[in-house]
């Protein structure tokens, strides 16, 4: 896979060593974890992390614990499902748990978290549609029974999870905080034929949404169409994640494709890191080059001159995300 050879070469160019998977963890385990880590960070420019946490473990560090260990300011996202999921058991029916997880939202949101997150694109289609109230009413009982007998309530099916989606997005559009969807590309358990962020068209041109920003993660191979979105939609933002480290040259292509559309007011860095330091280092590094290599070939081509290409990379790589965040320096 050309993404991993890439990450080899980049991870073994930091480290001053030879661009195999043996030199690099031969480097690796003679360093001091703590050091080490700070050392693959620092390099990545970054000077805030937002954090899904919703998929922790119990060994996963808390936020605080891993600003101390990282020297990073670190600001959380709310993980939807995980929040609904642990609310489930205790509702009387739906109206009453979307309530608790409006009112949860609120509360992590009061403490400091910047936006909420879905993953309905793994636990349903992206093709949102109104809400079937007598399916809803089937698929809750079922999914709340299950935590009742204290088994995993997993959020699945159209009904459920459009239901909480639409919800959420009304309480993000109160709280003014963005929610960010995942779109295309990810691991086998989605279908990845219904994650096109075409389908969240309701959410643009409803008006109980209206105002409400959404950012779509990853995008790719949906990437045109995302930027298509952002183009034609104020609200809508985008990233590409996934897309620049893992997808080798058609990283580099998919940042230019979508440069073609999404305004350069629009596009945010994104790593999708976690765990482990080098994929820091390889998304933040890759990216910059993918931008400056995109952003270069419209120069050159005096589509832009330097002064707002320039801008544009700052917008990018952090402007653009202290805005839709709200951010304060």
């Amino acid at each position: 896979m050309a993404g991993y050879q890439d990450a080899i070469r980049r991870i073994a160019s930091e480290l001053h060593c030879d661009a195999t998977e043996a030199a690099i963890l031969a480097s690796r385990n003679a360093a001091d974890p703590a050091a080490y880590a700070k050392r693959l960070l620092a390099r990545t420019g970054t000077t805030v992390m937002l954090v899904d946490n919703g998929f922790a473990t119990t060994d996963t560090l808390t936020l605080p614990e891993q600003e101390q260990a990282s020297a990073i300011p670190q600001r959380e996202i709310i993980r939807l499902e995980t929040v609904a999921e642990s609310l489930i058991g205790s509702a009387n029916d739906p109206r009453e748990w979307y309530s608790s997880v409006r009112a949860a939202v609120r509360a992590s949101i009061g403490r400091g978290a910047v936006g909420v997150k879905t993953i309905c694109a793994y636990r349903a289609t992206l093709k949102l549609q109104p809400v079937d109230t007598d399916a809803l009413g089937v698929a809750f009982s079922a999914t709340r029974l299950r935590a009742q007998r204290g088994e995993h309530p997993r959020l699945s099916g159209s009904a459920l999870c459009h239901a909480l989606l639409f919800e959420a997005a009304q309480e993000c559009r109160e709280l003014d905080v963005p929610l960010q969807v995942h779109c295309g590309w990810g691991d086998p358990d989605e279908d990845l034929a219904e994650t096109s962020p075409l389908g969240l068209r309701p959410l643009f041109i409803d008006p109980t949404y209206r105002g409400l920003r959404v950012a779509l993660l990853h995008c790719y191979p949906y990437h045109r169409e995302a930027a298509y979105l952002c183009s034609v939609f104020p609200d809508v933002y985008m990233d590409l994640s996934l897309t620049i480290p893992f997808a080798g040259l058609e990283g580099g292509r998919a940042m230019r494709e979508a440069l073609g559309l999404c305004p350069t007011s629009k596009l945010l860095y994104a790593s999708d890191a976690s765990r482990y330091p080098e994929v820091f280092l390889v998304a933040a590094t890759a990216h910059r080059e993918a931008l400056a290599d995109a952003l270069g070939e419209l120069i050159d081509r005096r589509i832009l001159d330097t002064a707002t290409a320039v801008n544009a990379g700052r917008q990018v790589l952090a402007e653009n995300a202290k805005r839709v965040y709200n951010l304060k320096d």
